[in-house]
């Protein structure tokens, strides 16, 4: 098989005494196999026009908010959800409305709150009164969002003081300062109930200040829920000029319903350009926890006078807004309270009006 050449001094082998060459068919079979002719594939259809462009998800094909709720409101949804969406009443009260027989779909009465409804295709009335449009008739924008300069003496609730309190004929609510508002609706669409309305938020009886109130159920959670981390500015007025100590440990801050609670900014506004007295402390908190700046107040040892808020994230209120009074918000005016950045500029805050002070 292999033979030594000895003037090369090199082994070769010597396979063709065994194996005879190629295309030699007289072996018989002991060689390899006869050549055959070589198969190739199929030749590639040529392309006719430009080489097509695989597509890719870049969120062009996501739905959008309104085609979103377009497809909600196509797929249905319980009767008791849709009254609560329209503005009739909490989720609790409209099943309460739809036990009592008050509630009527396409002319029919309806006592199951799991019915399934589409509010684009279904006319939903209640005591004969068609509610569809609440919302969907405010226009484009879709809510209305205003700003209150909430005055004294009045409750951020959608009712009186009722179950588990005692109830008072003097209540007064925040909501009722719109009933101008609720008329004029009522006059522009006929036999159509009013959206509802959600107070952000809340502020006690004896606090005045801005309070924001919307059709906006969604936004009012964002805003106030406390993982939103949106400030809010609080003016104490004490019955007695702080001392520096007291201002240095409201910033400490305290414990508030079992949560040791900081607050961002307290400041002195002795000297502010307002002009205003001196016996003022400004208090920025993000909580915004049941009476947390009067209880961070009462620790430090301040008699609070007055409390008033005047800003909510990075929207102030107008210094020329009366106690009573709401203005509607303009679409930037809306961003500007979820915009952090603009909520802790303090060259923003001068050049608006804010009240800036000495910082302890």
């Amino acid at each position: 098989w292999y033979a030594r050449d000895a003037s090369t001094s090199t082994t070769v082998c010597n396979a063709s005494k065994y194996y005879p060459p190629a295309g030699d068919s007289s072996s018989g079979g002991g060689g390899f196999l006869p050549d055959s002719k070589p198969s190739y594939p199929p030749p590639t259809q040529k392309r006719q026009g430009p080489r097509p462009v695989k597509k890719r998800f870049n969120g062009e094909d996501a739905l959008d908010a309104r085609a979103l709720k377009e497809r909600r409101q196509n797929e249905g949804q319980r009767l008791s959800k849709a009254l609560a969406q329209l503005g009739v009443a909490s989720r609790r009260a409209s099943e309460d409305l739809i036990f009592a027989g008050r509630v009527q779909v396409n002319g029919v009465t309806v006592t199951v709150p799991q019915h399934a409804v589409s509010t684009s295709r279904d006319v939903i009335s209640v005591d004969g009164k068609v509610v569809q449009g609440g919302v969907e008739s405010l226009g484009e924008a879709g809510h209305l969002y205003f700003l209150l300069h909430k005055p004294k003496g009045y409750l951020c609730s959608n009712k009186a003081a009722g179950a588990g309190a005692r109830a008072r004929d003097q209540d007064k609510l925040v909501l009722d300062l719109f009933d101008d508002w609720r008329e004029g609706w009522k006059k522009k669409h006929k036999n159509k109930l009013p959206p509802r309305l959600f107070t952000v938020g809340r502020l006690d009886v004896n606090t005045t200040g801005m309070l924001l109130v919307t059709t906006d159920g969604q936004w009012c959670q964002r805003v106030a829920h406390p993982s939103s981390e949106i400030a809010k500015s609080y003016i104490v007025t004490a019955s007695t000029r702080p001392t520096k100590a007291q201002i240095k440990k409201m910033g400490e801050g305290c414990e508030v319903d079992g949560v040791h609670v900081t607050p961002l900014r307290v400041e002195t506004m002795e000297g502010a350009r307002d002009g205003g007295p001196a016996n003022r402390v400004l208090v920025d908190v993000v909580d915004g926890r049941n009476r947390e700046v009067r209880v961070l107040s009462a620790n430090a040892g301040v008699d609070v006078k007055k409390l008033k808020r005047v800003r909510v994230g990075g929207l102030r209120m107008p210094s020329e807004l009366p106690i009573g009074k709401y203005m509607t918000l303009k679409p930037h005016q809306v961003g500007y309270v979820l915009d952090r950045g603009l909520a802790m500029n303090s060259k923003a805050a001068e050049s608006s009006g804010g009240m800036m002070g000495k910082m302890y």
